[in-house]
């Protein structure tokens, strides 16, 4: 902030600290100081205060304010599609005029923008050109992202100004807010206006279907249809993908409308799409010649049923059928992204290994119940859950149990040795197994995985072979799987194929083991050696050995694999995925342990009620189930008599989950079938599971706006009521399967509103979910189509925006000739800012020294002096002195004349007295006075001697100041009070006058 013109302060509130520390340093002077002499005292308070001012003038960031002229330019450069490369051309050269006459001082940078904002060139004072280089998103034109970037460039130290290139043709942010930002910091914004990329253009301006519509309800789409210019073509309508209708049409300049009326569609979402085909000559953007819209149809629930294996699923599709519309599949067939199950309004497996779905679809059911709220119920057999490999897959997390065995089973102990193919056929990597992924690589990961699924107790073994077997971990008890991964880590790949060689080593090691439950894995991509597989099968046979093959890839002997597997009474697998070897290995070591698999005949017992339940009476037997253990979260409703879960529930995301482990097939449902409520039982699970559709309680409807979508939800009650305060949100599921999730906020009386962004083409789905304070829920699902950005529709440039962004700033509207006027300095005089605290801490670190010295060090004026003579005399600053008369006597002036005379007279008149007789007593004494040069310049001292001295020849060169030392004189040490004058009595002294 400003204190007073030339000055500012960062931090005026620092200045407080002067009104504390101040008096507290003058306090503190009288009670640390108190010994000190006043002159010391005074000089170390004064430093003090000296050094607290200075580094609180330092907090204060105090500065000196001064104005300068210097100019900074930032020219936006506008690179979308709607551009063009002669729009792009023509900035290139606005810029490279503007740098041509850039001044000294002045600065300037270049951003380039689109969808997102690039830098270019930084701001600089050279006049170098830009490269121009940057390459935005040019499906999108965002003027605010500029605009702000430009504004975070500029130095504040300067007068400031954007300069904006581009045909106003905003589609993304809000231009208007920004130009308001930079406004509030002084900054001005000049535009310049482009022309559009011209030419004649058809393009498709709305497709509107209506929804949701009910069953056998016709269908009327609305197509609005823009032209440049009068001419004709033909509209092409597609529902699905698939061709519909097509008709030549007339178009007007302008706008032109046309209705289409269509048969009735089957229950779901409908994809509808209309593409119009312009003669030659007259569309210049193909980008936008098509439009979507969806539509869903209602009618009765909608479930897919995916069915394991042939007729597993045949009463329980019967049972469904009366109350919902069943569309039976193979998992091979089931969709394989969620987009896929958005007519369905629930999904329900039947005993369905996870090695028979892909993980997309897996993946996608797991979107389509979380996002988009679908109901899914698992149903086991002995091909589920644990025993069908959903370890470590999408099904796992959604289940409401725990695939883990109950720690109270007994689990009988299992020898399982795996066979893999080590030849030098699996250094390769399948085509789909992933780029750059090894099929050695992935069985190494399938081994792991497998032998982590089995007890501590269990016996575990891995042989490779190509020409030979080769003995990687020889059979032994599993302990700790995490010991072994190390070594199944280091198999390599090389040789032949020998199946025989690796067999046959895994049944005699099997045969000698303890294990109780006896099963080999055989993995192999290549046509085998021969060898005696009948006698080897007659000895499995004899010992309960069991064997599974897995075929990778055409390449395999698919035929020998199908025989062992047959003879070997195990499971053949093959699969063009080396992605799925993990999940099959793993479900082989599930099924060899058959422990979770409990068959016995019991009773279900209820734990909790549930809506499933509601008017059931007494519920038959069964006779098995698969194991698991109870989930976090899960609701336990109906157990085994062991305790293990039988039937569990629970909120998964938007959606609901039930877990049946139990069968839907007369092995261990054998008297569920014939019981009279087993059509009630599943109807109730089903409709749980999918939730109640109330579409007339929910009316959602969303709007585009530059590339946001703007969805409103109006909520009433069935006599016509508002619903208020309902928890509103929606979960968006765009292309790619990317997720989304969107509170909405109450703004009227029943109406909910939100945005979420649409930056990609294409379908989304939004599952619109409204909660009341009770508990109920209500739901709606609808579909939202971005055919094609905004940038590619027809029209001219948007000049209202350019100008309305200048006049917002203080702007002006320049042309392409005017780069010149893009440096004027018309513009306020900016202030610069000097920063001074860094001198101030420098003084406070300088003045730190003296003050403790001050108070440290005594000096006295002499000392003072001395040491100043003696720097003097270092330095040479003293001049040279008189050299003396021979005699002693130096060049003879009448006042030293008088000097001498009185001292002669004086001795005459003492001659007599003691001191006289001392001196004779004591020796002749020179007759005259010896004179001695003093250390001031032109002075001379005069001393009695004390010792005769012989007389000195006078010297014809008189001695330079250099060379010229006066020779002492022996003396009779004086006395301080009846002491030696020494040196030490005359400090003994000086204390005790201070005393």
């Amino acid at each position: 902030m400003d204190a007073f013109p030339g000055l500012s302060f960062a931090r005026p509130e620092a200045l407080l600290l002067l009104v504390a520390l101040v008096p507290l340093a003058v306090y503190l002077s009288r009670t640390s100081m108190a010994l000190l002499r006043r002159g010391r005292r005074r000089w170390s308070l004064g430093l003090r205060i000296a050094i607290i001012t200075l580094l609180v003038l330092s907090l204060c960031g105090l500065g000196i304010i001064t104005s300068t002229d210097r100019l900074s330019v930032v020219y936006l450069l506008d690179h979308s599609d709607s551009i063009g490369t002669v729009g792009q051309a023509q900035q290139a050269t606005f810029v490279r005029k503007a740098l041509d006459l850039l001044e000294e001082g002045d600065e300037a940078g270049v951003i380039v923008f689109g969808g997102d904002a690039l830098v270019d060139r930084p701001v600089l004072p050279d006049k170098a050109p830009p490269d121009l280089a940057s390459t935005p998103l040019g499906g999108y034109t965002n003027l605010a992202d500029a605009i702000r970037l430009g504004l975070a460039m500029m130095p504040a130290d300067t007068a400031r100004r954007l300069v904006l290139l581009s045909d106003g043709r905003e589609n993304l942010g809000d231009a208007e807010e920004a130009a308001r930002l930079v406004a509030a910091h002084g900054v001005s914004l000049d535009v310049v206006s482009l022309a559009r990329q011209g030419g004649p253009d058809v393009w498709v301006e709305s497709l509107k279907a209506p929804s949701p519509v009910r069953e056998n309800e016709r269908v009327s789409l609305q197509i609005s249809i823009s032209s440049s210019a009068d001419t004709t073509s033909t509209l092409l309508l597609l529902m699905d993908g698939e061709p519909i209708g097509t008709q030549e049409i007339s178009l007007t300049r302008g706008d032109n409308t046309f209705v289409q009326d269509l048969p009735p569609a089957a229950t779901g979402f409908h994809q509808f799409e209309a593409r119009v085909i312009p003669p030659a000559g007259v569309d210049s953007i193909a980008e936008n010649n098509a439009y979507s819209a969806y539509t869903l149809v209602l009618g009765k629930s909608r479930l897919l049923l995916v069915e394991g294996h042939a007729g597993e699923a045949a009463q329980l599709q019967a049972a469904l059928g009366a109350t919902a519309n069943v569309d039976l599949v193979t998992p091979a067939n089931m969709p394989a992204d969620a987009k896929g199950l958005v007519g369905y309004d629930g999904v329900v497996l039947v005993n369905v290994p996870a090695t028979s779905l892909t993980s997309s679809s897996m993946a996608g059911l797991q979107s389509a119940v979380r996002e988009l709220g679908k109901g899914l119920i698992v149903v086991g057999g002995d091909e589920s859950y644990a025993t069908g490999g959903y370890f470590r897959t999408p099904l796992e997390a959604m289940l409401p149990v725990d695939l883990n065995l109950p720690s109270k089973l007994d689990i009988p102990s299992v020898g399982m040795p795996l066979v893999i193919d080590r030849s030098g056929s699996m250094e390769s990597a399948h085509s789909a197994s992933g780029a750059g992924v090894k099929k050695i690589e992935l069985a190494k990961e399938a081994a792991y995985r497998a032998v982590a699924q089995l007890s501590d107790r269990d016996y575990v073994g891995v042989i490779t072979f190509d020409s030979a077997a080769n003995w990687v971990i020889p059979m032994q008890p599993l302990g700790d799987p995490t010991k072994l991964q190390s070594r199944i880590g280091g198999i390599t790949s090389g040789g032949g194929t020998n199946i025989y060689a690796g067999l046959a080593p895994a049944v005699d090691a099997l045969i000698a083991s303890k294990a109780k439950s006896r099963h080999i894995v055989l993995l192999t991509d290549g046509v085998s050696e021969g060898g005696d597989y009948e006698g080897l099968v007659a000895k499995m046979s004899a010992n309960n050995i069991t064997l599974s093959t897995v075929a990778v890839g055409a390449d395999a002997d698919t035929g020998l694999l199908k025989a062992l597997a047959s003879a070997g009474k195990g499971r053949y697998y093959y699969t063009e995925d080396g992605n799925a070897l993990p999940q099959i290995f793993a479900q082989e070591s599930h099924l060899a342990a058959r422990s979770y698999i409990i068959e016995h005949s019991f009773t279900p017992g209820r734990t909790s009620p549930s809506p499933i339940l509601e008017g059931l009476g007494g519920l038959p037997a069964l006779n098995g189930y698969v194991g698991t253990s109870q989930k976090a979260g899960g609701q336990i409703v109906l157990v085994t008599d062991a305790g293990d879960p039988l039937l569990a529930q629970w909120q998964y995301g938007l959606g609901r989950v039930i877990a049946w482990t139990s069968d839907a097939t007369g092995r261990w449902a054998k008297e569920w079938i014939p019981w009279q409520d087993y059509q009630r039982f599943w109807a109730q699970a089903v409709r749980w599971s999918t939730g109640a559709e109330a579409a007339s309680a929910l009316q959602p409807g969303v709007t585009l706006e530059g590339g946001m979508a703007h969805i409103t939800v109006d909520a009433t009650a069935p006599d016509g009521r508002y619903l208020n305060d309902l928890s509103t949100g929606v979960a968006v599921l765009g292309p790619g399967q990317v997720t989304a999730t969107v509170q909405l906020r109450q703004t009227g009386a029943g109406r909910y509103e939100g945005r979420f962004p649409v930056p990609q083409e294409g379908a989304y789905l939004v599952q619109v979910q409204a909660g009341a304070q009770d508990g109920g829920k209500l739901s709606q699902t609808l579909g939202v189509v971005v055919p094609y950005s905004p940038e590619y529709r027809g029209g001219a440039s948007d000049n209202g925006l350019l100008v309305r962004l200048a006049s917002v700033t203080g702007g002006r509207v320049l042309t392409l000739e005017g780069a010149s006027a893009s440096l004027d300095h018309n513009l306020s005089a900016a202030k610069a800012t000097t920063e001074l605290w860094p001198l101030f801490l420098l003084l406070a670190i300088l003045l730190l020294p003296l003050d403790v010295g001050v108070r440290r060090v005594a000096m006295s004026r002499a000392d003072v002096a001395r040491a100043l003579r003696e720097l003097r005399g270092r330095l040479g600053l003293d001049k040279p002195q008189p050299a003396l008369a021979p005699g002693g006597v130096g060049a003879s002036t009448p006042e030293m004349s008088a000097l001498f005379s009185a001292k002669n007279r004086t001795r005459e008149r003492l001659s007599g007295t003691d001191e006289g007789r001392r001196t004779k007593d004591e020796g002749e004494r020179p007759s005259g006075p010896i004179i001695s040069q003093s250390s001031e310049p032109g002075t001379m001292s005069v001393s009695e001697p004390n010792v005769p001295a012989p007389p000195k020849r006078a010297s014809s060169r008189a001695p330079t100041p250099s060379t010229y030392r006066p020779t002492p004189q022996a003396a009779e040490p004086e006395t301080l009070d009846g002491e030696a004058n020494t040196l030490a009595a005359r400090l003994r002294k000086a204390r005790e006058m201070r005393r």
